[in-house]
């Protein structure tokens, strides 16, 4: 395994296992509760600590995709935070935050991936003997994923809106 990183890359690298496990924690936790908005806060700070430094980490010396993907992480991690906060757009905000908060942890898995198969060097002779397509297969399976559990757990806000909803209208 290759760890030969400079200062920069230690704090990404520990930002990046923080919210790993953060992330799963604020998923899994009843939404409002106070281990949810505590689990909440730190993905939310170590996503920002682990994309800014992502900025800085130059490894072809140019700002290329992994840099515009940190950029889009922090405006998903953005606007899932504001959306709490505000609570808006009133009637879709629950949407918005959880559909940006998965999406950011989708591109922190998608980043786990690669680093995986950049560091592990069984994967990494894995991926020279198979070809690119390897590393592909691995990102579709994730996007697969992910897109059943962003579709499934806004069906299920849905469905408690709607549930919500009824119980509130007079004679229902």
């Amino acid at each position: 395994m290759n760890l030969d990183l400079l200062a920069i890359g230690w704090v990404h690298s520990i930002a990046c296992l923080v919210a790993l496990a953060a992330g799963p924690l604020a998923f899994g936790t009843r939404k409002g509760s106070p281990r949810h908005i505590l689990a909440g806060r730190v993905y939310v700070v170590s996503m920002v600590v682990l994309n800014l430094s992502a900025l800085g980490i130059y490894r072809l010396g140019v700002f290329f995709f992994p840099h515009m993907l940190a950029v889009l992480t922090l405006a998903l991690v953005a606007v899932g935070w504001a959306t709490a906060r505000s609570h808006w757009p009133r009637p879709l905000w629950r949407h918005l935050h959880l559909s940006a908060m998965i999406g950011s942890y989708y591109l922190l898995i998608g980043g786990a991936v690669n680093e995986a198969y950049l560091r592990i060097d069984s994967l990494r002779q894995m991926a020279n003997r198979e070809g690119p397509q390897l590393i592909g297969l691995t990102h579709g399976a994730v996007m697969l994923a992910f897109l059943v559990l962003l579709l499934g757990w806004n069906a299920v806000e849905i469905s408690r809106t709607l549930s919500r909803r009824r119980r509130l209208l007079p004679g229902a």
